[in-house]
């Protein structure tokens, strides 16, 4: 006992340690670790979540492509493979169908050149504009194919009696530099 009822601690020598079995607090080590086991454990969280929202984007995005690819299939369902009135002898849009509204064959949808109609914005089963649709665009193009080769090489036009109509569907973002392809559509008509 020391002074007044204290109790001294003696002093460590030189050389010796002094360790106090008495300490509550962290060492400046634990706390480091401890930030960053927590802070990757953070980090591992945020990048989950953005994975999982380019997932969802992504999803959103392919899911209005197959719907406008189908918009198109519909247009196209119940037309002739070639105009009612001129028949197989002219592909393309006659001279009396400026606009996709008055496209009555499926060949019209080819365009002039024979490079495919592009419709930006893209258009509803009733040739309608679908509004809110920035950045969206279809492509179709009409080709002949071989009838025991529907999956290959256009052939000439005219050449055959089966058609092969092609849907693609682009997307071009606000930051994008050119649109990308988000889905791409085919089938086939026999018959003319």
């Amino acid at each position: 006992m020391g002074h007044l009822g204290k109790t001294v601690r003696p002093r460590a020598r030189r050389g010796q340690r002094c360790i106090s079995s008495g300490t509550g607090g962290f060492t400046l080590i634990e706390s480091i670790l401890t930030i960053v086991i927590v802070g990757v454990g953070v980090l591992a969280i945020v990048q989950a979540q953005q994975a999982y929202h380019q997932q969802n984007n992504f999803s959103q995005r392919v899911g209005t492509a197959l719907m406008l690819a189908n918009e198109m299939r519909e247009v196209t369902l119940n037309l002739p493979q070639h105009d009612p009135i001129t028949g197989a002898a002219f592909w393309g849009p006659e001279a009396n169908e400026p606009g996709y509204e008055q496209y009555d064959d499926l060949d019209d949808f080819d365009g002039g050149e024979g490079n495919g109609t592009t419709f930006d914005p893209p258009i509803s089963a009733n040739r309608l504009p679908i509004p809110n649709m920035t950045g969206w665009s279809q492509k179709v193009t009409v080709e002949n194919v071989l009838e025991n080769y529907v999956s290959g090489t256009a052939v000439p036009d005219l050449s055959t009696d089966v058609v092969r109509i092609t849907t693609q569907v682009f997307y071009q973002g606000p930051n994008d530099n050119e649109p990308t392809e988000i889905t791409r559509m085919s089938w086939i008509r026999a018959g003319g």
